[in-house]
């Protein structure tokens, strides 16, 4: 099948996952968009009576929302073992953690907090920096503290979720009605910035304390996934086939069943559910990319590869997103009131049209951020 351009094969199968992982990102910080600084990732359907746009809801929390975050986070390391092979194995003796990825992370935070500070409270950007940091000496450790790592962060993002739920479930006096408030809502400039900045600021704090743990497991995982080159040795294909086969349809039918009692949650404006909802997604949604990933390493490797140019301009992506949304959906722009069909349907566009860009780019051609990033 003719591609327009030619994508290394070994990158394909990252690169095209990795724009495949941006759609649920963008989709759902375009739905939830309206529902923060309060509410989030996901809003109540629009209009509400609309049996169409609860349907495109239940979908969407199904299909989308927490996957790209998870599977986004898993090829962020799976990157790094990948960029560390192609540097050389020399730096395997280094006492030093590489000083380019150190001042990729060191970037990569700088971005994310301008991002969050002043165009997007959502942002996950200084999520994975700071994850990038914790992680420097990953490539250089042997597989099996790689393995006693992951499942030691693993265990203690399990730990940290129970006080959370406790505390959802058993603190009603949190979620009293009244008046929410939104980021869409006409302000003025100063308004809405203290409304944004204060809620990036409360949301790094509460990822830190609780969401850190379970990020960087998944790094981790991506890490060893990258280290064993799971995505493109042939010694690996036997087990990708057992995951697609045990995984794939559980997987869809479990977050089919729990994609429709969140959005029934929204629908009914409950919002104590909404938020369980929101936190068990985090660690719902990876029952679905293990065993869809896999599928796609298998059957879908032509479509990986039309998708594989936007998987080298997923920053530029992402944030080109959150400028769109500032200018189209927020209080200080033109705060258009689309419905989640709408919604919905544009985010599809947008990253449509950049999967066409970034083929008409070519394969050396960089954009301005991603090309600042490579060159730290």
């Amino acid at each position: 099948m003719p591609t327009g351009i030619q994508v290394p094969q070994r990158h394909a199968p990252l690169d095209g996952l990795r724009a495949l992982a941006l759609l649920p990102v963008i989709a759902v910080n375009w739905i939830g968009y309206a529902a923060l600084p309060d509410g989030g990732p996901l809003a109540a359907p629009k209009p509400a009576d609309s049996l169409v746009a609860q349907a495109v809801l239940a979908l969407v929390a199904t299909l989308l929302a927490g996957k790209g975050l998870a599977l986004l986070s898993f090829l962020f390391g799976y990157s790094q073992a990948v960029s560390f092979r192609e540097r050389g194995r020399h730096a395997a003796s280094c006492a030093e953690p590489d000083g380019h990825r150190s001042r990729r992370m060191r970037r990569l935070l700088w971005i994310g907090l301008a991002h969050g500070l002043l165009v997007y409270s959502g942002d996950i950007l200084t999520a994975y920096a700071l994850c990038g940091v914790l992680m420097l000496r990953g490539p250089t450790m042997r597989l099996r503290q790689l393995r006693r790592r992951i499942w030691v962060w693993a265990g203690v993002a399990a730990l940290l979720l129970m006080p959370s739920l406790f505390w959802l479930v058993f603190d009603h006096s949190s979620f009293a009605p009244e008046a929410p408030r939104s980021l869409a809502a006409p302000a003025s400039w100063a308004d809405w910035w203290a409304l944004n900045a204060g809620h990036y600021l409360l949301m790094q704090l509460g990822f830190v304390l609780q969401g850190l743990p379970l990020f960087v497991a998944w790094m981790l995982a991506g890490l060893m996934a990258g280290r064993l080159q799971l995505f493109t040795h042939a010694r690996w294909r036997p087990l990708l086939k057992r995951w697609a086969e045990r995984w794939l349809l559980p997987g869809l039918l479990f977050n089919a069943i729990f994609g429709w009692a969140w959005s029934q949650a929204l629908c009914d404006q409950n919002h104590q559910l909404d938020a369980i909802y929101g936190l068990l997604s985090l660690f719902v949604a990876v029952l679905m990319p293990i065993g869809l990933v896999p599928w796609l390493l298998l059957h879908g490797q032509r479509w990986l590869i039309v998708l594989a140019p936007a998987g080298r301009h997923t920053l530029s992506l992402y944030l080109g997103s959150s400028l769109l949304s500032l200018a189209c959906f927020s209080g200080v722009g033109l705060a258009l009131p689309w419905g989640t069909l709408a919604l919905v349907a544009a985010s599809l566009l947008y990253w449509a049209g950049w999967i066409m860009l970034a083929r008409r780019l070519g394969p050396r051609r960089r954009l301005p951020l991603e090309a600042w990033l490579a060159s730290a």
